[in-house]
């Protein structure tokens, strides 16, 4: 799996390199911060791969250095649901061809929706775009789907729009998989619906939090206890949660909670 920067695609649009994107690969493309890698996104990537597969592109994502609520509405944010690094892997583990990850700063915030998706055309060959049905993008999200699809529909580009995508758990009532909804299962201590939603057990980054320390670190945390956990070597570590906090960081590089 190839790993590229924003800054990367903005030297090719400027010509500051002679590189071609893939090497003129034509892609098919989903956008977002896929906080967790849920159920929901996995999904909606197997339907992107599919599409790729059937007209030979090469499938990928353009995501985010942080899932965008933990940007634009960090005074009630709970957490990230996985750092930067799990889910590079964990795109790589499903089989995509390439990563594109974005700093949300100021001049990408800017950017028009017609703007942003001319870049992916012109300098990533996109050939599909693949997204949930209200996903937005462009400046303050004004770019939705019908706008998106005009858009498609002038320049080639197929469209792949996927409802929401429901699980039931123990009623007859539907709930909506989200990256919100796992953070409130996690943030309450309810591991089963958030592992069954993540496909995975929720793991903890513990490398990342010893290099980056907890100022830094914005990765959700469970609630204050003591946890049964396991290494990624599958070995017991008990976890204690305090105040926010992990009580003495265990020596390892992840812990999962069961």
């Amino acid at each position: 799996m190839k790993l590229f920067t924003w800054n990367d695609i903005l030297s090719i649009l400027n010509g500051d390199t002679a590189d071609e994107f893939l090497g003129g690969a034509k892609t098919g493309i989903s956008v977002g911060s896929f906080d967790g890698l849920h159920k929901g996104h996995k999904l909606l990537i197997e339907k992107l791969k599919t599409a790729c597969r059937e007209k030979g592109l090469k499938s990928g994502v353009v995501s985010f250095s942080r899932p965008l609520p933990g940007i634009k509405h960090s005074s009630d944010y709970m957490g990230d649901l996985s750092t930067l690094s799990q889910r590079i892997a964990l795109f790589e583990k499903i089989g995509l061809d390439f990563v594109i990850v974005v700093d949300f700063d100021d001049s990408f915030a800017s950017m028009m929706g017609a703007d942003f998706l001319n870049i992916l055309l012109n300098v990533c060959n996109m050939e599909v775009l693949a997204e949930g049905i209200d996903f937005r993008c462009g400046y303050k999200g004004a770019t939705d789907a019908q706008a998106i699809r005009y858009w498609a529909n002038k320049n080639g580009v197929e469209t792949i729009f996927m409802d929401p995508v429901y699980f039931r758990e123990g009623t007859e009532e539907e709930e909506r998989i989200s990256s919100s909804y796992i953070r409130t299962m996690i943030q309450k201590g309810f591991f089963t619906t958030a592992n069954e939603l993540l496909e995975r057990p929720y793991e903890l980054d513990i490398a990342t939090l010893r290099r980056a320390g907890y100022e830094k670190f914005k990765q959700l945390l469970p609630p204050d206890g003591l946890y049964r956990t396991e290494n990624e070597k599958g070995e017991l570590v008990r976890l204690t949660i305090k105040d926010r906090k992990i009580i003495e960081l265990p020596e390892c590089e992840s812990v999962r909670f069961n």
